[in-house]
C-alpha cells in the first residue's frame, strides 16, 4: 500500500537537514573544518581532508544530515557540528532544507553561497539535485540529491 499522507508514518520536518523520507539514502562522515548548521551544502575543505559550508566558487558534495537533537528547555543554539565534530553528510536521499527563494517542484537546485539557502537560479548549481516540493522563501523544501 502506498503512502499518501507524508505524516503519515514519518514526523513532519521541524528542521533543516532531516530526512524526507524512508527510501534509502547515502551518507560519507567528514570531520567539520568550520562550524556546518544542520542542512548546510557542504564542499571539501582545501586540504581534502574534511568539509567546510559552500563558499563562493566551490562544489557542493552533499548536505550535512541533523542529528535531530535539540534542548528545548534552554533553547540551546546547538543545530550545528562544531569544528572537528564528525559530519554525516548526504549525498543520495530525499532531505528538507531552508528554502532562499521561491521554490517550483522539479526544478534544479541550486546554493546561495552568502546565504547558505538553497534557490532555483542565481546560485552555485547543485548538480544532480532536484526540489521536490513547492516551497516560498524561509520555508522548509525537500530536495532529492544523487551524488556518486
Amino acid at each position: 500500500m502506498a503512502i499518501t499522507e507524508y505524516g503519515q508514518y514519518m514526523s513532519i520536518a521541524g528542521s533543516p537537514g532531516q530526512l524526507a523520507n524512508y527510501q534509502e539514502y547515502a551518507a560519507d562522515s567528514y570531520p567539520a573544518k568550520e562550524v556546518i548548521p544542520y542542512g548546510a551544502a557542504v564542499q571539501l575543505s582545501a586540504d581534502g581532508t574534511g568539509v567546510i559550508p559552500v563558499k563562493t566558487g566551490g562544489s557542493p558534495i552533499g548536505i550535512a544530515l541533523s542529528r535531530g537533537i535539540h534542548d528545548y528547555t534552554t533553547n540551546a543554539d546547538d543545530q550545528k557540528y562544531l569544528v572537528g565534530q564528525p559530519v554525516p553528510v548526504v549525498k543520495r536521499g530525499n532531505i528538507f532544507v531552508v528554502a532562499g527563494g521561491d521554490i517550483v517542484n522539479g526544478t534544479a537546485v541550486q546554493v546561495d553561497a552568502d546565504t547558505g539557502k538553497f534557490v532555483p537560479s542565481a546560485g552555485i548549481p547543485f548538480v544532480r539535485a532536484v526540489f521536490r516540493s513547492n516551497a516560498t522563501v524561509d520555508t522548509l523544501v525537500q530536495i532529492e540529491i544523487n551524488l556518486p
